[in-house]
């Protein structure tokens, strides 16, 4: 996306990319925050095409126990629905729609060193494959995962708080309490969640791997036990059916704590990853490759470093809301609201934080300071409701 807004404002612009050796890619579930994106790329109607409306979210914490969130009801700013989408074609609508922007895509990888001081510079092979004949006044690391930049350069980093190894797949057989919902179930051990995509569902298996290496020495393995042997998954989908390879994630939470330096700038999971649990990867990646543009073209190296700073409080935002779900307070909260209705004063009341409660899950308010303000204070008070301490998320 960066590549695309740079190159419509007139910059030229070479995107370096090999394509994913893997159609399936944690990510593809989206929060209505993302629309307004894809509304300004003009590729709303195309994704449409080939992806599932996203009206909610719903949150299980075993049979019968479940809490749902309304985007049509909780949005007040953004679109009130978001879309689930296969990424392998959602990838190739954005690459298309930079390309027609006019920024040149190059189908090899990027290779770069260090040079003076924090400064990095490409390879001379680097810069013959995309034509230039002189270094780039600025290098955008979106390469995801492999944080090319930050190991190149030994850049500090934050592993979060937790270690949990993610597996997903895609099955047939496996029921939605919701049509068009993205689903989020407490397991016997771990958590695991649900994408209704069209003609399947993304099933995602997230635990400790202290606790998926008992179940098997292969991912696919690990994952089939958990799918036929954890108790409340084996009676919500006895007939489920893997239909695609497995994919393994490990020590996700990780953030790099400097996100632009002399000539480089980091975006997306490159910046940092926080979890699955709440569909935040796209809209963080997208958010920041707009904040990133917007920074760019204003000339100003205090730009960049404002661009940084936010960002780094948008991902703070969300590590501590996702964090609620781990240990139970975003159950709590949840129960708070819907016992509110039920009284006079309560309702009032939760007029309020129905309306503002969601923003921060949707990413309408993530980036304010009002929502993330009011979700920690509505937090600790949670944490008094009774029974909290079992709606955590169990390691074992």
């Amino acid at each position: 996306m960066v590549a695309t807004l740079l190159a419509r404002a007139g910059l030229r612009v070479a995107l370096f990319s090999r394509g994913r050796p893997n159609a399936l890619v944690v990510g593809e579930s989206l929060v209505p925050a993302v629309i307004p994106f894809l509304r300004e790329l003009g590729i709303e109607d195309e994704v449409r095409k080939y992806s599932t409306l996203k009206p909610g979210a719903t949150f299980v914490m075993g049979p019968g126990h479940s809490f749902e969130i309304d985007f049509a009801t909780a949005c007040t700013r953004v679109p009130g629905y978001a879309y689930n989408v296969p990424r392998e074609r959602f990838d190739a609508t954005l690459l298309t729609e930079c390309q027609q922007s006019g920024a040149q895509v190059v189908k090899a990888a990027a290779h770069m060193t260090k040079d003076s001081g924090d400064r990095i510079r490409l390879l001379e092979e680097t810069l013959a494959a995309a034509g230039f004949d002189a270094q780039p006044d600025l290098i955008v690391d979106a390469s995801g995962r492999a944080r090319i930049v930050a190991r190149l350069l030994g850049l500090p980093t934050d592993l979060g708080t937790r270690r949990d190894t993610a597996l997903f797949s895609h099955c047939e057989g496996v029921p939605l309490d919701r049509e068009g919902h993205v689903h989020s179930d407490r397991l016997e051990q771990g958590w695991c969640w649900r994408i209704p995509l069209p003609g399947r569902v993304s099933v995602g298996i997230v635990a400790h791997p202290d606790v998926l290496s008992t179940r098997g020495e292969t991912p696919e393995a690990q994952f089939d036990a958990v799918l036929s042997g954890d108790s409340y998954l084996r009676n919500l989908a006895p007939g489920a059916r893997r239909i695609a390879p497995v994919m393994r994630y490990t020590n996700y939470q990780l953030t790099t704590l400097r996100g632009v330096g002399p000539n480089w700038a980091l975006v997306g999971d490159a910046f940092g990853f926080i979890d699955p649990v709440f569909s935040s990867g796209l809209y963080l990646a997208m958010h920041s490759a707009h904040s990133l543009a917007r920074a760019v073209l204003s000339g100003s190296p205090r730009a960049l470093r404002r661009y940084a700073g936010r960002h780094e409080r948008h991902l703070a935002a969300w590590r501590a809301a996702i964090s609620y779900f781990y240990d139970g307070t975003f159950f709590a909260l949840l129960q708070m609201r819907d016992r509110a209705e039920k009284s006079r004063f309560g309702h009032l009341v939760n007029s309020h934080l129905s309306r503002h409660l969601p923003r921060v899950f949707t990413g309408e308010a993530s980036q304010h300071r009002y929502d993330p303000w009011l979700l920690a204070a509505l937090a600790r008070a949670a944490r008094r409701e009774p029974g909290v301490d079992s709606f955590g998320i169990r390691d074992a």
